[in-house]
């Protein structure tokens, strides 16, 4: 049986791969400024297939001298430029995952938002009017220094406008927002708040931005090479990964998606869980809101600090962009490595499996039918997750097998322990697939 039919054969089976179950995504960049957004941009089309895309808004009109050196001279053309590179590339894309959109429908989907015209404006409108029932996950890279306003703050303007604060509302509570805050009032002042809001980009701590953190702890991590991994023979669409930013591989926008994207050990509803973008806590300047920020730490390799939160996810993350740019240029499915698939307890969604049990209760955990769809070896590794749960003193996990169990604590309040199921393989680079076991447990005799 080949690689991608086996893959596609299980998600069949799970019922996960459905587009129903992607998440609705719109990226507002000001591309034509700070190169990261390009940089960033490489990396988002080439996981398109993960979401729902729809759209990809332009908000800078002239491209800033001195710091942006593309040729082309406006941000929507550099945007478009990347677009048309992808789509060179979805031939051999589609032969790894049948879910990418083709170049023309992304094409369709990407528009200026400068502020002289309505196109992003009105796309904003259009996606969240939509009668689908899933929300918008909307990612502000960035408006500063002559882009344009972002276009979900003009939307807001116009919709409380035009339908009063009943319709404001409405329209409001579909968005959720993994992004910087570029809305004016309708962040903070105007009720009601965004349903959700994880600022990928902030605080500040010790002196450190934290969207600066994503290049110092992933520019080489697990060996990557921007050159040879991204930039030389990985086609057209890697070629336009600029390397003229301030740091390395700077990227400063690229965790406002990989927040949400899907790695089976993640939940967009809750950022202390964390994801691949890190972990995250209640905004403390935005007290009583639903509104989170990268203020947390993690216990991990001998020391606490919030980088950890990243830093210990940027192998696999950085392995997995280099295994699909690859897949830009591999015309057979053969000629690169795909990730494992993980099963949890004969579950192989991506979805988080929740559990519940009683104080002394063993809890029995397995990864028995994980498979690689290359054929590749795989090794299973256990973890609990101390920080992402209420009972930080955590468990103590029996064995790095297949199977693993643990006994529940004795808790006098309903308590919750994360686990973590890491899968890798051996191939080249070697991949990982992730699974989250939330166990509640509850006070009580056995």
């Amino acid at each position: 049986m080949s690689g991608i039919l086996l893959v596609l054969l299980c998600a069949a089976a799970c019922g996960a791969e459905s587009q129903e179950s992607r998440l609705r995504i719109i990226i507002e960049t000001d591309a034509g400024g700070d190169p990261d957004d390009e940089q960033s941009l490489v990396r988002f089309l080439v996981y398109a297939n993960e979401f729902d895309v729809e759209g990809i808004i332009a908000n800078r009109p002239e491209a800033r001298l001195g710091e942006n050196v593309n040729p082309v001279r406006d941000g929507l053309g550099i945007v478009l430029a990347q677009v048309r590179a992808y789509g060179q590339c979805h031939a051999n894309l589609v032969r790894h995952d049948p879910r990418y959109p083709t170049g023309e429908q992304l094409l369709a989907r990407t528009v200026a938002g400068y502020d002289n015209v309505e196109d992003g404006v009105n796309l904003v409108i259009r996606a969240v009017d939509s009668p689908d029932p899933r929300p918008v996950w909307f990612c502000n890279w960035g408006t500063d220094r002559g882009s344009g306003e972002s276009c979900l703050k003009r939307a807001l303007d116009r919709v409380r406008s035009e339908r009063g604060a009943e319709g404001y509302a409405r329209f409001k509570n579909r968005v959720r927002l993994s992004s910087a805050d570029k809305f004016g009032d309708h962040t903070g002042a105007i009720a009601p708040p965004f349903p959700l809001w994880v600022d990928t980009f902030r605080p500040p701590l010790d002196g450190k931005r934290w969207y600066h953190r994503f290049s110092a702890l992933t520019a080489r991590a697990g060996g990557f090479d921007i050159e040879r991994d991204v930039r030389t023979g990985h086609g057209p669409l890697g070629a336009l990964y600029p390397t003229n930013t301030g740091m390395p591989q700077k990227e400063g926008d690229t965790m406002s998606f990989l927040y949400i994207l899907p790695t089976g050990m993640n939940d967009p509803n809750e950022p202390m869980w964390g994801s691949w973008a890190g972990r995250y806590g209640p905004n403390e300047e935005c007290p009583d809101k639903p509104y989170f920020w990268a203020n947390q730490s993690d216990n991990w390799q001998g020391t606490v600090s919030r980088d950890n939160t990243l830093a210990r996810w940027a192998v696999a993350l950085q392995n997995d962009f280099r295994a699909r740019m690859d897949w830009c240029v591999a015309d057979e499915y053969s000629k690169a490595n795909h990730a494992p698939v993980a099963v949890l307890n004969g579950d192989c969604s991506r979805d988080i499996l929740h559990m519940r049990a009683r104080p002394c209760e063993t809890v029995q955990l397995s990864a028995q039918g994980s498979t690689d769809p290359d054929g590749n070896s795989l090794k299973t590794t256990w973890f609990v997750y101390p920080e992402a749960g209420t009972h930080t003193s955590g468990a103590w996990l029996e064995s790095q097998a297949a199977t693993t169990q643990f006994v529940a604590p004795l808790v006098n309040q309903p308590s919750t322990i994360h686990v973590i199921l890491q899968i890798e393989d051996n191939g080249t680079p070697s991949l990982f697939a992730f699974r989250r076991a939330v166990v509640s447990v509850e006070p009580g005799s056995r």
